[in-house]
């Protein structure tokens, strides 16, 4: 049975306490035995397609989740303690995480991280009907959504994350915005993906 689907670990309440971290980020007394935890991920990198290296990359991490028997999203990358941790079994929040996880050496490169917000940008005004998906979120990243109120916003509304130059969460966002499928995003943009997804490379 996979792990989050109906596997047989859905409905087992065993435990272990909360890690501090888990504590923090969800309030949570207990969580998945790390063995469980460690188990549902590994069956999460067979449902997408990560790359061997960043399989490898990702076994290195402490991962954590909260409760199993849950399809809750939310997430946290503890990037000073090479930890991931997940409140429930949503795969979405999962690479959502894992591609912070990814992408917080690598966009320290000199220009790299200013080279993608141009190409997140230049996503947000793609037309084609393939992109449309990928095209939407880069517009509300970059220009913000009118419609919703944000009382410490200077406009009263969100206005995205290119004002506050947050390219780590523009990354993370595509990434699971598309759940992994690289053919969603144009190349110009695909292209920062090499080597989290399979098909990154491809032009």
């Amino acid at each position: 049975m996979v792990p989050g689907h109906g596997g047989e670990w859905m409905t087992r309440r065993d435990k272990v306490p909360a890690s501090e971290e888990m504590r923090q980020g969800f309030g949570f007394e207990e969580m998945e035995p790390p063995e469980r935890a460690r188990a549902w991920f590994e069956a999460l990198f067979t449902r997408y397609p990560f790359t061997a290296e960043a399989c490898h990359e990702f076994r290195a991490l402490r991962l954590e989740v909260g409760d199993l028997s849950r399809e809750w999203g939310g997430g946290f990358w503890w990037g000073d303690r090479g930890l991931v941790t997940v409140r429930g079994c949503q795969d979405e929040a999962a690479l959502h995480e894992l591609a912070h996880a990814f992408w917080h050496t690598r966009r320290e490169q000199p220009g790299v991280a200013a080279a993608f917000l141009d190409a997140v940008v230049r996503l947000s005004e793609e037309r084609s009907p393939r992109y449309a998906r990928a095209a939407t979120l880069a517009g509300h990243y970059v220009h913000g959504i009118p419609s919703q109120p944000d009382p410490n916003s200077p406009t009263g509304f969100w206005r995205g994350m290119l004002v506050e130059g947050n390219d780590w969460e523009m990354f993370a966002g595509l990434a699971s915005g598309v759940m992994g499928n690289m053919r969603l995003l144009p190349p110009y943009v695909r292209r920062f993906y090499q080597g989290l997804f399979e098909g990154a490379e491809e032009s």
